[in-house]
């Protein structure tokens, strides 16, 4: 598994153990909580693939856990958006103009959701249950408009790893929308 899908998969995970179980050191049988989940096998991968627990203090507060998670995945996005421009825009495999643009649009979506990642973080902080939805929603949206407009030009695409990246990026960031719907 690369980097990204490494990351993703341990801050669900790990997001799935603080919000909804109380203990760190049990085991918890998380089958009912993915199961709620838009992305359940995405769920129980993230699960089985988690080691950070074992860092943090069993009394961690819930939401100070979350809020890093969310910088986890702030740092995917970051990922991925590097990705775009190092692999595709600033690659050596021409694109057409049309490509180009399209991969530009979907680079600057995905800097948008980490800015409202990191709304969803200080809205955590500050017990902001509304502003965390709505600003987990906008990320969602924003990961949905990128993976629009490279499926607009799929066909033309010169790799798809970084398409599924994307992907990836949303189906992590769905889950993490369904948590904080879960737990509020």
């Amino acid at each position: 598994m690369n980097s990204f899908a490494n990351n993703a998969a341990l801050a669900l995970s790990f997001f799935i153990c603080l919000s909804l179980f109380s203990p760190l050191a049990a085991a918890p049988d998380i089958t009912p909580v993915c199961e709620r989940l838009k992305h359940p096998d995405l769920c129980f991968s993230s699960y089985k693939e988690s080691y950070l627990g074992r860092y943090l203090p069993d009394n961690a507060p819930r939401r100070t856990i979350a809020s890093i998670i969310i910088k986890i995945i702030v740092n995917n996005a970051s990922d991925v958006s590097r990705n775009l421009k190092t692999t595709v825009l600033e690659g050596p495999v021409p694109l057409t103009p049309e490509v180009r643009a399209k991969y530009g649009l979907c680079d600057q979506d995905v800097v948008s959701a980490m800015k409202e990642l990191d709304k969803v973080r200080t809205a955590m902080e500050s017990r902001n249950l509304k502003s965390e939805k709505y600003d987990m929603k906008a990320a969602v949206g924003f990961v949905v408009t990128c993976e629009n407009e490279l499926k607009s030009v799929e066909a033309q695409l010169p790799d798809k790893k970084q398409f599924n990246e994307v992907v990836a990026l949303k189906e992590l960031l769905e889950n993490v929308e369904d948590l904080v719907r879960l737990v509020g």
